[in-house]
């Protein structure tokens, strides 16, 4: 037990293969594939629906209302799902905890297939679409950047190269399974203070696919149309219809608010 539990219903999973355009399968390291780039592409990585809900942890009713319906989150709420959702179908899975600024501050699981471990990460900012087995340190490529999992010092640490640039280590974690309050500190600190991280004084949204994908950072947007401004809340409603339309997470958050609240941030204000 890891002191987190959410249920589910054969509807709800049904609905929720459907989202993520998937079909069910036996549990092997391809149907994880499948589910991994599924969410990563079907589901957005954002934070307007944390800017906007008053800065409050998510609930486990929360995370998973959120996944389900297609408004995605962050790693706060796409991994603690995905770790319940991948229990559901029958995958031992658990969550480890990983050192970026601090130690303890993202979230990501190890699934076990044939006594096999698999590093999945659905909750980064960067695109991790293919899981990668532990020992394996072959590199994995995507449009968007390549990526690695060196074992050193007793841990994983998870490099990537963005096109034309050097590696840089986004973080290392040990392959021990943690229980969920573990992150209890990160929680504390990710939805109440605005200098710990960049979500609550930047814009973060994203989803990728295996030859392509969108992102916001702040108010610089690209996709495969070009890169543009976004200004006004006008042009970043337009914009996020055009790429986001099918998750339908513009019609659940309040865009105007978000955009006001992490500029207010970036002052200081």
């Amino acid at each position: 037990m890891t002191g987190f539990e959410i249920s589910f219903s054969d509807e709800e999973i049904s609905a929720f293969m459907n989202r993520i355009e998937i079909e069910m399968s036996d549990l092997s390291d391809e149907f994880l594939q499948s589910i991994v780039s599924g969410i990563i592409e079907h589901i957005p990585f954002q934070n307007i629906s944390m800017l906007t809900n008053e800065w409050i942890r998510p609930s486990k009713e929360m995370i998973k209302a959120d996944m389900l319906s297609g408004l995605g989150g962050l790693c706060t709420v796409r991994n603690p799902f995905l770790h319940e959702f991948l229990r559901a179908l029958g995958f031992e899975v658990r969550f480890v905890s990983s050192t970026m600024k601090e130690p303890n501050c993202h979230i990501s699981l190890i699934v076990i297939i044939d006594d096999d471990n698999w590093w999945i990460d659905v909750g980064n900012g960067f695109p991790y679409i293919e899981p990668i087995k532990l020992g394996d340190d072959l590199v994995k490529s995507n449009w968007f950047m390549s990526y690695k999992l060196v074992y050193k010092d007793q841990r994983y640490h998870v490099y990537h190269k963005l096109n034309g640039k050097e590696w840089e280590l986004n973080h290392h974690f040990s392959s021990k399974g943690v229980e969920y309050s573990t992150f209890d500190r990160m929680h504390e600190l990710h939805y109440s203070v605005p200098s710990w991280g960049p979500f609550l004084i930047g814009l973060r949204v994203n989803r990728f696919w295996k030859n392509g994908g969108v992102m916001i950072r702040d108010e610089r947007a690209s996709s495969p149309d070009g890169e543009t401004t976004l200004d006004s809340v006008i042009k970043l409603e337009s914009w996020l219809k055009r790429w986001f339309l099918k998750s339908g997470f513009t019609d659940c958050v309040e865009l105007e608010k978000a955009d006001k609240i992490w500029k207010l941030g970036q002052k200081g204000e």
